[in-house]
């Protein structure tokens, strides 16, 4: 996984420099990475792919957006993950934003 990881989220919303904006993108596009890799982008593609993510967060309230689109994303490419399997990997980035940026919830 690319180390800008962290500069991209603020590139993609410098607005959302502070709080949990910034966990939030920052968790989105560390799903981003994860799932584009899977699929299999590498890198222009899978920062592209990152960054469409967390645009697709802004679509609704809550994580349904982010989670169904993973699902059919991660499907197409022949991978067979859960809606559990998703929102436990989203948790997973969600406690390594906080620890990137040094924040507690």
């Amino acid at each position: 996984m690319p180390l800008s990881v962290a500069t991209t989220a603020s590139a993609v919303h410098p607005h959302e420099e502070d709080g949990l904006g910034s966990i939030r993108a920052r968790r989105n596009l560390l799903a981003g990475y994860w799932a584009g890799s899977l699929i299999g982008f590498a890198g222009d593609d899978l920062g592209r792919y990152a960054r469409d993510l967390h645009m697709v967060d802004h679509v609704v309230s809550g994580d349904s957006d982010v989670i169904s689109r993973l699902s059919r994303d991660l499907a197409t490419a022949g991978h067979n993950f859960s809606r559990a399997d998703i929102e436990a990997a989203l948790r997973r980035f969600h406690a390594q934003a906080l620890k990137d940026t040094g924040c507690t919830e």
